[in-house]
């Protein structure tokens, strides 16, 4: 069944209906959106990780650990951002009160949601919900708050489950030789793999329960997967961009980790928002082709 619906989207993806979503997305406001979606994520990004820490904080983890775990987070990102970050996770130290954790994941936690409420408005957006069928606020808040913490449950479980399997992986490597260096290109891919896999499902919950209205038959992993796929594809090439041809230290002094952050969190929030019309533009196109078989 699942096989099933991927052959049935990607035969409907043809030329025509790759030319209706770049219509699509720019009457629907996709870049603008995008860069709306950058700025909340901007300003969400470093409460969440510092809602991830607090939640590390609670099981009883060490600051170790969390260097450990932070090193894992957005390999695919420019060279400057993850030295931002690593630079902001230093300074934070894990509070010992649980008291203070639980007030810091809760503060944290709803500063956080509000870049999921502008994915969520996106979604509206790319769906064409009409005004009055939209979510009332404070169910719209709920869901958002429900899909922050998924959101940061993935995140923690990626990363626990690529930091512990390079504890196995160098385990492997230290009890055999004859195989190492195979051993270890083969788990640089999975664990490659294993990252787009995870970002696909947060894709996919998005694009689920973003939307204040489902339709049913509106493909879902196929957008998810594609976006992942090019979000790793624009993040690897902005990379390349940023490492070689844009100097951004000269134009933007000091500012410049900021702004390649900025333009990145743009770049993959516009990704993001091309997945989920590319499931609405070829929904359409099956439904169609239904309807006319009938």
């Amino acid at each position: 069944m699942f096989s099933t619906r991927f052959i049935r989207f990607f035969r409907h993806l043809n030329f025509q209906v790759l030319q209706q979503v770049v219509k699509e997305s720019g009457e629907h406001r996709l870049p603008g959106l995008a860069a709306e979606m950058a700025y909340n994520n901007l300003l969400a990004l470093f409460p969440t990780l510092a809602a991830v820490l607090t939640t590390i904080g609670m099981l009883n983890i060490s600051q170790d650990q969390v260097d450990a775990l932070a090193h894992q987070v957005l390999n695919f990102a420019p060279e400057q951002v993850p030295l931002l970050l690593k630079e902001f996770t230093g300074q934070i130290k894990l509070p010992q009160s649980r008291e203070v954790v639980y007030i810091s994941f809760l503060v944290a936690l709803w500063l956080a949601s509000g870049a999921t409420s502008a994915a969520m408005n996106a979604m509206d957006e790319i769906y064409q919900i009409p005004p009055n069928l939209k979510q009332p606020f404070w169910k719209a808040k709920l869901i958002s708050l429900l899909l922050t913490i998924t959101t940061i449950g993935l995140v923690l479980t990626a990363s626990l489950l690529v930091f512990i399997s390079d504890l196995i992986v160098q385990f492997v490597l230290d009890s055999t030789q004859i195989f190492g260096a195979i051993f270890l290109s083969a788990w640089s891919w999975l664990r490659w793999l294993l990252t787009l896999m995870i970002i696909a499902y947060a894709f996919s919950i998005i694009y689920r329960h973003g939307p204040s209205q489902w339709f049913n038959g509106t493909p879902i992993m196929p957008g998810a997967i594609t976006g992942a796929l090019l979000w790793a594809g624009v993040s690897k090439l902005f990379r390349v961009y940023v490492s070689n041809f844009g100097n951004y230290n000269l134009t933007y002094g000091a500012l410049s980790a900021g702004i390649v952050l900025l333009l990145w969190l743009n770049l993959s929030s516009l990704v993001l928002l091309i997945g989920a019309q590319l499931n609405v533009t070829v929904g359409k196109a099956i439904r169609a082709n239904n309807h006319n078989n009938f």
